[in-house]
């Protein structure tokens, strides 16, 4: 690795830092002032002049702009400049020369980098480009259960097929209120969506029916586009023909998208479910539920995370605590077996080891084959996550609560991006002089300690993360700004 060594110039000692600051546009985090960062002084970079270097009757002057000349080297002082920073040191002398290259101009812009400082050499670097810590983008695949109960009416408790309303079934409500959230946040993170059902295939039907949209950014209007024309259940509860919930296929299906896509970032499935899944097949309601769950912790361990949202229908018959468990499974927390008070895991063993689609995810596990054993993992008490529940007929609130729930979904890994494709680095021994703070002002109030607990860290030479209760505080909903003040010299071009 090698420094850029920017020129010698005598001047009195002065600091320079390059100042970033990432504005959030509800939970996406853009580099800079407002919602671009750079390390500019002002709003623009160096405009050079209509020339060379003019000549000057004694070293740098600062002006308003960039370096303006009218043609060569030909100097008998410094650079006059007509644009540069508005400080500069004024010198005595300097060196003459008979002629030089013309330059037709340079980059536009009303600011100007800061003067070298320091008295050092990586300060001068400074000047020459722009540097941004980018947030990782989130990739968020939205899943929605597409069963027969979403599309019940929610002013009645009278079961139908279909709700001869739809703007009172959870299944409208839900898609009006995902929507809008999607089309707030699809500038900053990339959203997939599916939609899951399916049909008993031993009554001519098909498990499992999703319809999906791969994941982009911008991608409000492609998912708008599947959402809002998938049709109803139909008027029937005949088996074979009434919509099921295969969630653990569905699972599997879309974490194996998630697996397989390249782009960098984190990995989340924001599950939209009533909680009552089944194979298809109108089974057992403790056997589908376990499979659930370990296709939950299954994808957590491969490093996707699942949010869930819980819209609990008013005709299950599901054991007390089965969305708790779903979210403790989805975080990665311990989880509390969803039985009622007077079951076991042995009564779920002697009720599902005969069921082919639970024996079937029980051997994904390769668990000894024995009673109690079961497909999820199972500890004496619940981790704190919550599924988020909420009041599907409150769409101003139903709103509130998926964009509280996608608030989480902020990264909290900034990378150094590359300049020029040039790669840059931070030195880990400047670190001291480096700030991060939540809000437009850094150094000021919000400051995060370095801390690899509960504040900043470098995870690499080119990532900042932010840790514990920082990575918390930022992914607050109401914290829309982050800003880094480095050192100039702390920067490394390789």
């Amino acid at each position: 690795m090698a420094r850029v060594v920017g020129p010698s110039v005598s001047r009195p000692v002065r600091r320079s830092h390059f100042l970033i600051v990432a504005g959030l546009c509800f939970g996406v985090v853009t580099a800079g002032v407002g919602c671009k960062a750079a390390s500019d002084a002002g709003s623009g970079g160096a405009k050079a002049g209509s020339g060379g270097s003019a000549s000057g009757s004694g070293g740098s002057a600062a002006g308003s702009g960039g370096t303006t000349s009218s043609g060569g080297v030909t100097a008998s002082g410094g650079v006059t400049s007509s644009g540069g920073a508005s400080g500069g040191v004024t010198g005595t002398g300097g060196t003459t020369s008979s002629g030089g290259t013309t330059d037709a101009g340079g980059a536009t812009g009303s600011g100007g980098a800061p003067p070298p400082s320091d008295g050092g050499t990586t300060d001068a670097a400074c000047q020459m480009a722009s540097y941004a810590f980018v947030p990782m983008v989130p990739t968020v695949y939205v899943m929605v259960d597409r069963s027969g109960s979403m599309f019940d009416c929610l002013s009645t408790t009278t079961v139908e097929p279909s709700c001869a309303t739809p703007n009172d079934t959870p299944w409208v409500k839900l898609m009006n209120a995902t929507l809008s959230v999607i089309t707030s946040l699809q500038g900053q993170v990339r959203f997939g969506f599916a939609a899951f059902t399916g049909t008993d295939p031993a009554h001519g039907g098909k498990c499992p029916m999703i319809d999906q949209v791969n994941p982009a950014v911008n991608n409000a209007m492609a998912i708008s586009d599947v959402y809002t024309k998938l049709p109803f259940q139909p008027e029937t509860t005949e088996t074979g023909k009434k919509f099921e919930t295969p969630a653990r296929q569905a699972l599997d299906m879309i974490g194996a998208k998630l697996m397989a896509d390249p782009v960098p970032g984190d990995k989340y499935i924001l599950f939209v479910t009533d909680g009552q899944p089944d194979y298809c097949d109108d089974s057992n309601v403790l056997c589908a539920p376990d499979s659930v769950i370990g296709g939950l912790q299954a994808l957590k361990a491969k490093g996707i995370t699942t949010i869930v949202i819980g819209l609990q229908s008013k005709t299950s018959n599901l054991p007390a605590g089965i969305l708790q468990a779903y979210a403790n499974a989805g975080a990665g927390e311990n989880t509390l077996i969803p039985l009622n008070a007077t079951d076991n895991a042995n009564r779920l063993w002697d009720e599902c080891n005969g069921l082919p689609p639970w024996k079937a995810d029980f051997t994904l596990t390769g668990k000894a084959a024995e009673r109690g054993a079961t497909i999820g993992t199972y500890a004496a008490t619940a981790g704190p996550t919550k599924a988020y529940a909420p009041d599907v007929s409150d769409q101003a609130k139903l709103v509130s609560l998926l964009g509280m729930a996608l608030a989480g979904v902020k990264s909290c890994t900034f990378d150094l991006g590359n300049i020029n494709g040039q790669s840059i680095k931070v030195d880990p021994t400047q670190l001291s002089a480096a700030h991060i703070c939540l809000g437009k002002t850094c150094p000021g109030t919000g400051e995060i300690t370095q801390d690899a607990t509960n504040g900043w860290s470098m995870a690499t030479d080119t990532q900042v993360i932010l840790n514990g209760t920082a990575c918390t505080a930022w992914r607050m909903p109401t914290s829309v700004d982050i800003s880094f003040d480095f050192p100039c010299k702390s920067i490394i071009f390789e």
